[in-house]
C-alpha cells in the first residue's frame, strides 16, 4: 500500500508485485485485466530485461481493459552512474512511447523518482477517475433529455 497526498486529498495506491518469470504469465494476467494502473519495470543494467519487457508489454496491452493507465519503469537507476548502464533512456522513452505508456527511470534500492512516479500514477488515475464520472453524468443527463417523459414536461 502507498499512500499520497494529492491535492488536499488522501489517495491509497494498493501495489501488487508481480513476478516476472514466463512461468507466471497466466497468473499475471489475472491481476492486470482488471487493474487500474499497471506498472512495468526493467532493469537498466541488464539488456535481457530491456527485450524481455517488451512481451510483457504486448501481453499488457492485449489483455488491459481500456482506460488503464501504463507505465514503463527503467529501475537500478542507481547503478546508471557507475558506468553499468546499458539501456539508455531514449531506448526506455521509445519503448514506452510505441506502448503509449508513461515513462520514467527510477531506483527500487534508494527510492529515487518513486514519489515522483507514484504522484503521477495517482494523478493519472484521479483524472481518469473524474473523466468517467463527468461521461457517466452526461450519458445520464442526455438520456433524460431523450425520455419522452422529459418531453412532456417542457
Amino acid at each position: 500500500m502507498k499512500t499520497l497526498i494529492l491535492n488536499s486529498t488522501t489517495i491509497t495506491l494498493q501495489l501488487w508485485d508481480t513476478a516476472g518469470q514466463e512461468r507466471y504469465c497466466s497468473i499475471t494476467e489475472q491481476y492486470y485485466r482488471k487493474a487500474d494502473g499497471i506498472l512495468a519495470l526493467y532493469d537498466i543494467t541488464h539488456p535481457p530485461s530491456f527485450c524481455a519487457v517488451r512481451g510483457w508489454m504486448d501481453s499488457v496491452k492485449d489483455k488491459m481493459c481500456e482506460g488503464t493507465v501504463l507505465m514503463l519503469l527503467g529501475n537500478k537507476l542507481d547503478l546508471a552512474d557507475n558506468n553499468n548502464r546499458e539501456v539508455t533512456r531514449g531506448e526506455g522513452e521509445r519503448l514506452a512511447e510505441h506502448y503509449q505508456a508513461l515513462f520514467h527511470e527510477c531506483s527500487a534500492k534508494t527510492g529515487d523518482n518513486m514519489d515522483e512516479l507514484m504522484i503521477h500514477l495517482a494523478e493519472m488515475l484521479v483524472t481518469k477517475d473524474v473523466r468517467q464520472c463527468e461521461d457517466a453524468f452526461l450519458l445520464t443527463q442526455d438520456a433524460a433529455q431523450r425520455s419522452c417523459c422529459a418531453h412532456r414536461k417542457k
